[in-house]
């Protein structure tokens, strides 16, 4: 077995009739107790006998094989479960706890609009509901659906007054109007002061539980069932089936997540029938997948081969007592039976085949291999060729790396010194003239009697597919690293812009003011006006650090987008190839927009510096940006133009383009075009979040060696009227000695702030401390007439502060100064009571507009 040789076939093997006839035609009593008689019986017997044997053996491996696909496919199944229930927890979880943190309430626009974009994100949801203590519907993703009484259903019982973030699963309901039943999941909802609310439901198809079992599924007679952890039975893929009654006898022992049985139950016919049970525990619920096959359809082909070798046996018995009394006949017995064994032989190899399992030895002392035709396959040698010599096991210098032959050496050499059971690697086969796969070996050594190896032999099969299953989930592991360090990086660099921004709102207020002291034209105004200039360079980085470490959308503020993209034109051209022409066209208007500038910024450095990538270092590249009057509405490859005015940025380059293939999934995070010369996949999503945001479109022409144009599109403004001439009354407006409370824990803020509304004719009383301010407040909530406090204090913040205070004096004037507050900042503050809300750094004439706006209201 050793060489190429291949073993002797059993159908070349003869069988002795241990003598010749008599002449005559002896008795049958005679014929009985002849030695000639009794001994071809006897073998025979014996060969039945072993036949038996491994008719029995053969009957455990197909159960066996049969138990391990069913477990395997219940742990499968059991996974997929847990994965679903797992993303169905999730959302459910995050719902609840956006309401405590009081992202939104239940009953609005903004509530179903949350439920159904999570219900269609779950797989197999249908319906998402929000219920209130007493059963009744608060928000429902589909609103159209007939729902039925919640009131006494199991899943809200269960559910309601549970601990924060635990999960029920409930009963299959039937909903109205539908034809199969739902899977209820229900999860405890709380308000903001964490008291009950109520309950979250989920009710998703029964493909939540069972899967892809209808695919999936290894015989029409294999049947699948959900048990809760008691034993009583959940759901079943046939309900007709036929499974035993009670469900309780096919739960695990304690501590068993994974199990195998089989059971019997009485069949349609009046007998008993065994059924082979297969179970796997869920992790993330109380419940357990069970599997089920009929063993009599297990071991349907087993028991034709039973019959067939039963038959072969008994008939050979026959024919061997008849052919030794008839020599003559001996000889067609033989051939009839060569015929036999032959099928089986081709029987047996048709299955192995059907394995895809390739079978191998290798001979030390030869140095030759045998190779099983589907090894020969895997290692990508001819059919009919012989495998060379090696002087080590698989280890073929052409197909076989030279880091996959040591370490195939090492496992070897560890299982012959260990006396291991066995040893498994993993080699990379790259066959001549094929794809290179990945092949697992599996084998052992053999030793005689000296413990002196003398053969090693084993199994191999391709696991090519679960390699780059692993390989890409490698990636994307890869992928979440950097997003966390991304993650990191922002609220390291929003953290670090909210302190400077302090520090600079008081240089940019003091120096704007000590530039109305200076004398016009004096060397002292210069100095201010550059200080100022420095400044205003250090609001715009601010600006972008700030951006870069939130996750939502910001204030909405005035820019000009043509100074931004000038800027970003010079960063993304500095240090391109002398062979690179590089054009920058800007039209002459310049209109003011009002939105985020930072994330426009990063839009139009994105796209500039990913042309100058694909110039590489010859080419040229164009960006332009120009105003345009659509008439007619417009498709684009990302959005669609509405008549109007629209801003256009154009970038184009004569790159090598962008493939078809490509552009579906071009403006998916992390997908990237160039990931070999270190692309992030980050660049094209940035601009079209930017885009998106500011309800614009984003148009592209692209084809493989015409380069590439991407034009971004912003809506413009409609021209506003003049305003006219403020009136007298109007202009020489100013404070009425009011009282006004500032708050700001940057004491040069609050010394500036005070400084400038005492000018203004205001009384203020500044303070560097919330608590502090908060006291001088509840002392004499009467005498204050506003309250211009910042939003992040230590101890207490300002919409807290601004909340105590309205408590108090509901009709004091309330304003927030800030950066930037967080996601949907805007809403919450409008929440707290604020009437209007100012970036920082101030602008003198915006808080002199708000506070005579405010004041001089009816309140």
């Amino acid at each position: 077995m050793a060489s190429e040789q291949a073993p002797t076939p059993i159908s070349e093997l003869s069988l002795d009739d241990g003598g010749a006839s008599a002449a005559r035609a002896p008795r049958w009593r005679e014929l009985l107790f002849d030695r000639v008689v009794i001994v071809p019986v006897l073998i025979a017997a014996c060969l039945a006998g072993g036949l038996g044997v491994g008719l029995a053996t053969l009957r455990q491996q197909v159960l066996n094989s049969e138990e391990r696909m069913l477990a395997a496919l219940s742990a499968a199944l059991a996974d997929q479960a847990d994965n679903a229930l797992a993303a169905a927890q999730t959302a459910m979880q995050a719902t609840a706890e956006e309401i405590v943190g009081g992202a939104w309430v239940p009953d609005t626009v903004v509530a179903g609009a949350v439920l159904r974009a999570r219900a269609a994100a779950l797989p197999a949801a249908r319906q998402m509901l929000l219920l209130d203590a007493q059963a009744n519907v608060l928000q429902a993703a589909d609103e159209e659906l007939e729902e039925p009484p919640h009131a006494r259903a199991d899943y809200f019982l269960s559910a309601l007054g549970a601990a924060p973030g635990s999960a029920h699963i409930g009963a299959p309901t039937v909903w109205p109007g539908q034809e199969t039943p739902w899977i209820p999941l229900s999860m405890p909802w709380s308000t903001p002061h964490g008291r009950h609310s109520g309950v979250i439901v989920v009710a998703a198809d029964t493909a939540l539980l069972l899967g892809g079992f209808e695919r999936r599924s290894p015989a029409p007679d294999a049947r699948l069932r959900v048990l809760r952890t008691d034993g009583t039975p959940l759901l079943e893929s046939d309900p007709s089936s036929g499974w035993p009654e009670r469900a309780g006898t096919l739960h695990p022992p304690a501590g068993v997540s994974a199990w195998t049985q089989i059971v019997s139950r009485p069949g349609d016919d009046g007998r008993r029938h065994d059924l082979l049970l297969a179970g796997h525990a869920m992790q993330r619920a109380p419940l357990a997948v069970v599997l089920s096959r009929d063993t009599q359809v297990v071991l349907a082909d087993w028991h034709l081969q039973a019959w067939l070798v039963g038959g072969f046996a008994l008939a050979a018995l026959l024919v061997t007592t008849v052919l030794s009394l008839r020599h003559a006949r001996e000889q067609r017995w033989r051939e009839h039976s060569q015929r036999d064994l032959q099928r089986q032989r081709e029987r047996a190899a048709r299955a192995f085949a059907a394995a895809r399992e390739g079978l191998w030895e290798w001979d030390p002392a030869s140095e030759r291999h045998y190779l099983s035709p589907r090894m020969r396959e895997l290692l990508g040698f001819d059919a009919s060729a012989s495998a060379p010599p090696a002087t080590h096991a698989l280890s073929w210098p052409d197909r076989v790396s030279q880091d996959d032959r040591r370490r195939l050496r090492e496992a070897i050499d560890a299982h012959v010194r260990e006396r291991a059971r066995d040893f498994s690697v993993t080699l990379r086969v790259m066959p001549p003239g094929q794809p290179p796969r990945h092949v697992r070996l599996r084998g052992q050594g053999l030793r005689d009697a000296r413990e002196q190896l003398l053969l090693l032999a084993g199994t191999a099969y391709d696991v090519s597919d679960e390699v780059a299953v692993s390989e890409a989930a490698r990636r994307l592991d890869e992928q979440l690293q950097r997003a966390r360090q991304f993650e990191a990086l922002g609220a390291l660099a929003g953290g670090v812009a909210h302190d400077f921004n302090n520090v600079l709102a008081a240089i940019l207020g003091f120096g704007e003011r000590a530039r109305a002291l200076a004398p016009e034209g004096s060397a002292l105004a210069g100095h201010v006006q550059h200080m100022l200039s420095a400044g205003e360079r250090g609001k715009t980085l601010v600006a972008r650090m700030m951006a870069f470490g939130r996750t939502g959308q910001g204030l909405r503020q005035p820019y000009r987008p043509r100074a931004l993209v000038q800027e970003a034109w010079t960063l993304a051209v500095q240090g391109v190839p002398e062979g690179v022409q590089a054009r920058l066209d800007l039209d002459a208007e310049d209109p003011e927009l009002v939105g985020d500038g930072v994330a426009f910024f990063e839009a139009a450095l994105n796209l500039l510096r990913n042309a100058v990538q694909a110039v590489g270092d010859r080419g040229s590249l164009r960006a332009r940006l120009s105003s345009e009057t659509v008439d007619q509405p417009r498709v684009l490859w990302q959005g669609s133009l509405r008549p109007g005015r629209w801003l256009g940025l154009r970038v184009e380059d004569d790159g090598p383009g962008i493939d078809a293939e490509h552009l579906p999934r071009l403006l998916e995070p992390f997908y990237s075009t160039r990931s070999a010369q270190g692309g992030t996949g980050l660049g094209l999503a940035v601009v079209h979040a930017a885009v998106r945001d500011a309800h614009g479109a984003i148009d592209l022409r692209t084809a493989p060696g015409e380069g590439t144009t991407i034009t971004l599109y912003l809506p413009l403004p409609e021209p506003a009227a003049a305003p006219t001439a403020p009136g007298v009354e109007e202009a020489a407006w100013s404070g009425q000695g009011e009282v006004v409370l500032v708050v700001d824990d940057e004491p040069a803020l609050v010394a500036l702030l005070e400084e400038h509304l005492a000018e203004r004719g205001f009384e203020p009383r500044g303070f560097s401390d919330a608590e502090l301010a908060w006291q001088a407040f509840e002392a004499e909530p009467g005498l204050f007439a506003a309250v211009l406090s910042d939003q992040a204090m230590p101890r207490l913040g300002g919409l807290e502060l601004i909340e105590r205070c309205r408590r108090l004096s509901p009709g004091v004037v309330t304003i927030i100064a800030t950066a930037y507050g967080g996601t949907d900042f805007g809403a919450r503050a409008s929440a707290a009571g604020v009437q209007a809300v100012l970036a920082k750094p101030l602008s003198w004439s915006e808080l002199d507009a708000v506070l005579q706006r405010l004041l001089r209201a009816p309140r």
